[in-house]
């Protein structure tokens, strides 16, 4: 279970409205992505930094 996990985005939470939600608690920290997924782990880790800093910037700004 903990490494089947999806890429960003791909369940059901609106990271959006979280995000801005911790933001008007008074968060101003950094945000941290961890990627459990043995299918994303076996692919090129590049493709896997891109795509995941796309659907970041798609999903969570």
């Amino acid at each position: 279970m903990l490494t089947g996990r999806g890429q960003l985005g791909d369940g059901v939470v609106d990271l959006r409205a979280w995000r801005e939600r911790v933001e008007a608690a008074g968060w101003r920290g950094p945000f941290e992505v961890e990627l459990f997924s043995d299918g994303l782990w076996g692919r090129d880790g590049a493709e896997v930094l891109a795509e995941t800093a796309g659907r970041f910037t798609d999903c969570v700004l």
